[in-house]
């Protein structure tokens, strides 16, 4: 349905405040979505074999681009739909229910990382045991002396210099898990500011389209009613007009 135009502002008109509202939550939605691509561009030229790799892997850096990608997409259809809410109804309705799309997969990332972490002792575990190469090992046994992961008999990297005196040395297992669970607490601090943010931006969309609908519907009953009045008048006009047709030749055959 389109919009009707009226000579009158509309009472139901969508305020100014709505609007800008809207603007700001979609300029920190799209916001999101950037600074997804920035992380993402920034973790590509990290080296390698970085320890952030037992939690950031390519994969989750290739999300993060599709994420993003996403987002800022997702924030152009809403930028379009913003600049003339009345007459791109369409538009804001795929606005919020692309934001749907972002928040159930949001939510999903979410929930599949605490999952991994329920048994994080035996994942890395066996990551350090049959995934991860030697000179990946090697970062975490130099950065906090240790040697192998559960001991120096468990998947020892033996050219780090932790691992020269074996009986001295201890696992790797704990330093590990604190790397992997500070990473996880900046993941997590970023999902939930996500979600948020998505919300807000989901909820101002549904929140313009309520009222781009009541100042729709007010457009259209005024519209009808002006047409009615018109239809009204149209005989009692021309009635009037063939009374004074009639009133003139009866006065011109008087003459």
């Amino acid at each position: 349905m389109r919009a009707v135009n009226v000579s009158v502002s509309s009472p139901m008109a969508v305020k100014l405040s709505i609007r800008v509202s809207f603007g700001v939550l979609l300029s920190l939605y799209l916001g999101t979505g950037i600074a997804a691509l920035a992380v993402g561009g920034y973790f590509i030229h990290t080296e390698e074999n970085s320890r952030r790799s037992i939690i950031v892997t390519k994969n989750v850096i290739a999300l993060l681009f599709v994420a993003g990608a996403y987002i800022v997409a997702n924030a152009i259809v809403g930028i379009i739909a913003g600049l003339s809410p009345l007459s791109r109804k369409r538009w804001l309705q795929a606005y919020v229910w692309l934001i749907v799309v972002t928040m159930a997969v949001e939510t999903g990332a979410g929930i599949w990382l605490w999952l991994r972490t329920l048994d994080i002792n035996d994942l890395y575990g066996h990551n350090w045991r049959h995934l991860w190469s030697d000179s990946f090992k090697r970062t975490f046994q130099d950065s906090a002396q240790c040697c192998g992961y559960l001991g120096p008999l468990d998947g020892p990297v033996m050219t780090s210099p932790s691992c020269q005196m074996p009986d001295h040395a201890y696992g790797c297992m704990t330093s590990v898990q604190k790397y992997a669970q500070s990473y996880l607490t900046y993941i997590y601090s970023g999902v939930f500011v996500f979600v948020f943010l998505s919300l807000g931006a989901m909820v101002s969309g549904m929140v313009l389209i309520v009222v781009r609908n009541d100042e729709e519907r007010w457009r259209w009953t005024r519209a009808n009613a002006i047409f009615r009045s018109m239809k009204q008048m149209s005989p009692d006009m021309t009635m009037a007009a063939g009374e004074y047709r009639k009133a003139e030749l009866d006065t011109h055959a008087i003459a």
